[in-house]
C-alpha cells in the first residue's frame, strides 16, 4: 500500500512538474543545433568529406597568417528561428556565439592556432551565415563575399518540456518500484512514444509503433555500436577472469594476504578505499576490478553489498574524473580548450587550464573525503545505516528480496577441491590486465612515435589520450588477464573447471547487460530529444557573474541526473561557458574573467560527475551494482544521501563562498570536510563490529 501509495504520489508530482515548465527559447535551441551542424555534419572538401566548420575555413574569408596560424573574418549572422514574441536581437547574437565557438572546436582538432574578427559586430566582406525553419529540420546557409550561397538541413524539432519525461519515468518507477528493468523499459517506450510524435506521427500511431521503435530503432543503434561492444566485452572478460581466478584458488590466496591487515568490517572497507584511490586511469577499470578483488572479503566480514558498491562507485568516477592521468581527461579537456582564444588564452593551455581547475572539483574532491570519513571511523547513515546493521547482525548481505546483479551461484565460488590457494595465480592476471590496458593506451595514442622530451610535457600526454582508443584498451587488457587466468588454472591442475567457473560467474549477468543496454537506449532517447539542450536553455541563464559556478554546478547535476552522463552534461556545457564566464567577469568589476573561467569550468566537471556517479540510468552506476553484486536499486538508494550531502557541502562551502567571498579553495575543502566529519558525527551511528554476534 506504502508504495502505490508512494508511486501516486510521485507521479502526481511529475505531472504537475512537466505542466507547469515553461517552454525553452527556440532562437538558444536553434543556436545549439547550429553549433552541433557545424562541428558534427560533413560536407565534400578538398581532401574528401570534411566538417561543415572546418569546410568553412577553406572559405576566402579565412587567410593563412604563419604556419599553423590563420585569420577569418565574420559577417552578419541571421536567425530567423524564435518565435514572434521573442527578442530577436539576442537570438543573432546566440547564432553568432555558436559560429564562433564551433570555428574554434574545428580550428583546433586541426591543430590550427584561429584568430576571428568580427566575434561580436559583424565585419563587412566577412563570412555570412542565416539560419532558418526547413520542412522537418533547420537550414543552415553560408556564404562569402563573391561566392554562391550554400545550404545544408538537418532533422530537428525545438525540444520541449516533454524531453525529460523519459529519464524522469525511468527513475521514478525504478527508485519506487525496484524493479530496474521495468522501469527503464518504461522511460525507453515513453521516449520512443515522444520521438515519433515529434516527427509528425499522429498519437495513435505513435503508440502503435512505439514498442517496436524500441527494439529496431534504440535497441539496434546501441548494438551496432562498436564502443558498447568493447564495453560489454571487457565486462564479460572481466568477470569470467574473476570466476576463474576464484576457482583457482587466486582470490583465497590474494584474501589470505590482505587479511593480515583487512582483519575486521572496517579495515575491509578501508582496504577497499585505498584499493579504489590507487586504481585512478579509469573508472569503468577501477569499478571492476575492485568489486572483483574485496567482494569475497567484504562478505567474510558481513559488509552489506550496498555498503561495498558504494565505496567502488564513489571511489572510480571521482578519482577518474582527477585524475591528470586518466581515460577521462583527454574528454575533460578538449570539451573546453578550443575555446579558450574567447578567455585570451591558447587551445594549447587545456591541460594546464585544466590542472588549475582541480583545487575547485570540490564535489569529487568532498565525495572522496566522506568515503574515507565513513569506512575509518565506520559511521553510516540513512538507509546506508539499515542495510549494514542487517548484515552484521543477520549476515543477509542483500536485504530480503532483493535480486543482486550477480547470483549467489557466482558470489558463493570456492575454490576447486584439492587446489591450493596461492596468490600469484591473481595477482599476474591482474597486473598483465593493468599493463596492456596501459600499453594500449600509449599505442593507439600513438605516444611511441613522440620524442621522450615532448611525452612528459603536459601538451604530449594531452594528445596521447586525446588519441587513445580507451574502450580497445579496456577489452583487450582484460582479454588479455583472462587468459592469464586461464593459464594460471592450467599449471593448478584444473581443465574442465575453468569453463564451469566462467561461466557460473556469467550465467547470471544477463539482466545486468540488459539494465546496461536500457540505460544506453534511455540516453539515446534523451538525445533525440533534446534533453540536455532544453534543460540548458531552461536553467541556463545568469544574471549575477558571481552566481554563475553555483548555477552550472547546479545546473550540470540536473542534466547529468536525468540523463545518467556526465560527458554529455560536458560536450553540451562546456562550449558555451568559457566565453560566457569571461565576457560576465570581466564586465562585472567583482571577479577577474580568468578566475570566473577556471571556477565555471570546474562547476560544470563536478556537476556532471555527480549524475554519473549517482544516477539510476548511469553506466557507471550500473556496472558498480555488477561489481559488488548488489541489488541495483538497493545501491542507488542508500547511496544518494551521501552524494546528495557532498552536493550541498560543495554548493555551500564551496562555489558560493569562493565566488562571493573570495576565500581561497584551500580554505572552502577544510571547512566542508569539516562540515563533512560534522554531519557524520551528528547524523551517523556507529556500526560496531559486536553487531555482528
Amino acid at each position: 500500500m506504502k508504495r502505490i501509495l508512494g508511486l501516486a504520489l510521485a507521479l502526481a508530482f511529475g505531472t504537475a512538474l512537466f505542466l507547469f515548465l515553461p517552454a525553452a527559447d527556440h532562437g538558444k535551441l536553434a543556436a545549439l543545433a547550429a553549433y552541433e551542424m557545424l562541428t558534427e555534419e560533413m560536407v565534400p572538401g578538398p581532401e574528401g568529406e570534411v566538417s561543415l566548420g572546418r569546410a568553412l575555413l577553406a572559405d576566402p574569408v579565412f587567410e593563412e597568417t604563419g604556419e599553423g596560424r590563420g585569420r577569418l573574418v565574420l559577417g552578419e549572422t541571421v536567425n530567423h528561428v524564435p518565435d514572434a514574441q521573442q527578442a530577436t536581437a539576442a537570438a543573432q547574437e546566440d547564432l553568432r556565439a555558436a559560429l564562433v565557438r564551433a570555428l574554434l572546436k574545428v580550428s583546433a582538432d586541426s591543430g590550427l592556432a584561429l584568430e576571428i574578427a568580427g566575434m561580436e559586430e559583424p565585419v563587412a566582406g566577412g563570412l555570412g551565415l542565416r539560419l532558418e525553419r526547413a520542412q522537418g529540420g533547420l537550414q543552415l546557409f553560408w556564404r562569402a563575399p563573391g561566392a554562391e550561397e550554400q545550404s545544408i538541413v538537418r532533422a530537428w524539432s525545438p525540444a520541449r518540456q516533454d524531453a525529460i519525461l523519459p529519464p524522469l519515468v525511468a527513475i521514478l518507477l525504478a527508485i519506487l518500484l525496484r524493479r530496474p528493468i521495468a522501469s527503464l523499459f518504461a522511460g525507453v517506450l515513453v521516449g520512443a512514444f515522444l520521438v515519433r510524435l515529434a516527427a509528425g506521427s499522429s498519437p495513435l500511431l505513435s503508440s502503435a509503433f512505439a514498442p517496436y521503435d524500441v527494439f529496431a530503432s534504440f535497441l539496434w543503434e546501441q548494438l551496432k555500436r562498436t564502443d558498447r561492444g568493447q564495453v560489454i566485452g571487457f565486462v564479460i572478460a572481466m568477470l569470467a577472469m574473476v570466476g576463474i581466478i576464484t576457482r583457482n584458488g587466486g582470490i583465497r590466496g590474494l584474501m589470505n594476504r590482505v587479511a593480515a591487515f583487512a582483519r575486521s568490517a572496517r579495515t575491509t572497507q578501508v582496504a577497499a578505499y585505498l584499493m579504489g584511490l590507487a586504481v585512478f586511469f579509469d573508472d569503468y577499470a577501477n569499478t571492476i576490478l575492485v568489486g572483483g578483488m574485496m567482494r569475497p572479503l567484504a562478505d567474510r566480514f558481513r559488509v552489506s553489498r550496498e555498503k561495498l558498491s558504494y565505496i567502488i562507485d564513489s571511489t572510480s568516477a571521482p578519482v577518474a574524473g582527477l585524475s591528470i592521468f586518466s581515460t577521462w581527461i583527454a574528454f575533460e579537456v578538449s570539451t573546453f580548450s578550443a575555446q579558450l582564444p574567447l578567455a585570451g588564452r591558447s587551445p594549447d593551455e587545456g591541460y594546464a587550464v585544466f590542472i588549475e581547475t582541480l583545487p575547485y572539483r570540490f564535489y569529487c574532491i568532498f565525495t572522496l573525503i566522506l568515503v574515507g570519513l565513513v569506512t575509518f571511523l565506520s559511521r553510516d547513515l540513512g538507509p546506508m545505516l539499515g542495510a549494514e546493521r542487517r548484515a552484521r547482525r543477520s549476515g543477509l548481505l542483500v536485504r530480503a528480496g532483493g535480486k543482486p546483479m550477480v547470483g549467489d551461484v557466482a558470489t558463493a565460488m570456492e575454490p576447486a577441491a584439492g587446489i591450493a590457494p596461492r596468490a600469484w595465480r591473481a595477482l599476474l592476471p591482474l597486473a598483465v590486465f593493468i599493463l596492456v590496458t596501459l600499453y594500449v593506451i600509449l599505442y593507439s595514442g600513438r605516444a611511441f612515435a613522440l620524442p621522450a622530451a615532448d611525452l612528459l610535457t603536459t601538451a604530449g600526454l594531452s594528445q596521447v589520450l586525446g588519441n587513445a582508443d580507451s574502450y580497445l584498451a579496456l577489452l583487450i587488457g582484460s582479454c588479455a588477464g583472462l587468459a592469464l587466468a586461464v593459464l594460471a588454472s592450467l599449471l593448478a591442475g584444473m581443465r574442465r573447471e575453468i569453463v564451469t567457473a566462467a561461466w557460473r560467474t556469467l550465467r547470471s549477468t544477463g539482466i545486468a547487460i540488459a539494465i546496461l543496454y536500457l540505460a544506453w537506449m534511455i540516453g539515446d532517447a534523451c538525445v533525440r530529444l533534446g534533453t540536455a539542450q532544453y534543460l540548458t536553455v531552461l536553467l541556463g541563464d545568469a544574471l549575477n557573474p558571481l552566481l554563475l559556478p553555483i548555477i552550472l554546478f547546479l545546473l550540470a547535476s540536473a542534466v547529468s541526473f536525468s540523463t545518467g552522463t556526465s560527458w554529455g552534461t560536458m560536450s553540451i556545457l562546456l562550449p558555451i561557458v568559457v566565453g560566457l564566464a569571461y565576457a560576465l567577469g570581466e564586465n562585472s568589476g567583482l571577479i577577474s574573467g580568468a578566475q570566473l573561467v577556471i571556477l565555471s569550468i570546474g562547476a560544470v566537471l563536478e556537476g556532471s560527475i555527480f549524475g554519473d556517479h549517482c544516477s539510476p540510468i548511469s553506466d557507471t552506476t550500473v556496472l558498480s551494482s555488477i561489481a559488488a553484486a548488489s541489488d541495483h536499486i538497493d545501491h542507488v538508494r542508500t547511496q544518494m544521501p551521501y552524494a546528495v550531502i557532498c552536493l550541498l557541502v560543495a554548493a555551500s562551502t564551496g562555489y558560493l563562498p569562493v565566488a562571493f567571498l573570495g576565500w581561497s579553495p584551500w580554505t572552502s575543502i577544510a571547512l566542508g570536510s569539516a562540515a563533512l566529519a560534522a554531519v557524520l558525527l551528528v547524523f551517523g551511528r556507529k556500526v560496531g563490529e559486536n553487531e555482528a554476534r
